[in-house]
C-alpha cells in the first residue's frame, strides 16, 4: 500500500511525519520507533527522507533519540476530564508534565459580535494567552470578562496563573458552573504559527467555548480556546441508565 503522494507539493519527509505523528497518537506506536531500515522499507523513501521526517518529529518534541537504542516516543497527549472545573496546571500536573501560561494580550476591545449576545456592552475585556506542555505550545485562549471584572484582572500579572485562582481567591467571585461546547475547525495561519503547527500541511484543532457564570447566574468569563488536535483529548464517563 502506497502511505505516501509523490505528485503532492508537500515533501515527502513532512508526509512521513505527519503520518508517523498520526499513527503515534492512534497507539500504533507506543514505545519505540521502527529501525530506519523498516520505515524505509514501508514508505518506500530513501534513508535521507526518512532521517529527515525523524529530525523533524524530534525537533518538535514528538520524538527523542538515545545513544544506541533507537528512537523513542517521547510525546502523549493531555487528557482533560470533563464534569468539573479544573485548572490547566491541575490538568497538566497531572500528566507529570510542567505547564507554563503566556500572556500575549490583555486589555479593553470592542466587543466581538459572538460575544455581545453574551455580555451585550460595547466593550469587553479581553485576554489572550498561549498554554503550554513542556514548553510546547497546546492551547490558544481567548478569554472575556464584564470590564468590572477585567479592569481588576488588569492589576494581576496573568503569566503562569491560573485566572480561575484570582477570580475565586482574590476578587471573591464564585464560579458555580459552565457550559461548554467542543467542535473542530481549520486553524488559521496565526493560530498554527502560535501553536507551532506546520503551516503548508492541512490540519484540523478542536475548538472549545465556555461560558462561566456566577451563583447569581451571571456571565463571569467566555472562553474561546484553540487546541492542538494532536496534543489534546477531552474524556468523559458514561454510565447506561437502566430501563424501567
Amino acid at each position: 500500500m502506497n502511505f505516501l503522494d509523490k505528485d503532492n507539493a508537500i515533501p515527502l519527509y513532512l508526509q512521513v511525519g505527519s503520518f508517523l505523528r498520526n499513527e503515534i497518537l492512534k497507539g500504533t506506536y507506543v514505545d519505540k520507533l521502527p529501525s530506519e531500515h523498516e520505515l524505509m522499507d514501508f514508505f518506500q523513501v530513501s534513508r535521507a527522507t526518512i532521517r529527515r521526517a525523524i529530525r523533524k518529529l524530534i525537533e518538535e518534541g514528538v520524538l527523542e533519540t538515545r545513544q544506541g537504542l533507537g528512537t523513542f516516543i517521547s510525546i502523549k497527549s493531555i487528557e482533560e476530564w470533563l464534569g468539573h472545573l479544573s485548572t490547566y496546571f491541575d490538568i497538566v500536573n497531572g500528566m507529570g508534565m510542567k505547564p507554563n501560561i503566556r500572556l500575549l494580550h490583555k486589555g479593553i476591545i470592542k466587543t466581538p459580535q459572538d460575544v455581545l449576545s453574551i455580555f451585550g456592552t460595547a466593550e469587553i475585556y479581553e485576554t489572550i494567552r498561549l498554554r503550554l506542555a513542556n514548553d510546547m505550545p497546546i492551547v490558544l485562549e481567548k478569554q472575556y470578562y464584564p470590564l468590572e471584572i477585567g479592569q481588576k484582572l488588569s492589576k494581576y500579572d496573568l503569566n503562569n496563573i491560573s485566572t480561575y485562582d484570582i477570580l475565586e481567591n482574590e476578587l471573591g467571585i464564585t464560579l458555580w458552573e459552565a457550559k461548554q461546547t467542543i467542535s473542530a475547525v481549520i486553524p488559521t495561519i496565526e493560530e498554527k504559527k502560535l501553536l507551532k503547527l506546520v503551516d503548508n500541511i492541512p490540519c484540523c484543532a478542536l475548538l472549545s467555548t465556555r461560558l462561566v457564570v456566577d451563583m447569581q447566574k451571571e456571565p463571569c468569563e467566555y472562553e474561546k480556546s484553540i487546541y492542538r488536535a494532536d496534543m489534546y483529548q477531552f474524556c468523559i464517563n458514561l454510565t447506561r441508565r437502566m430501563k424501567k
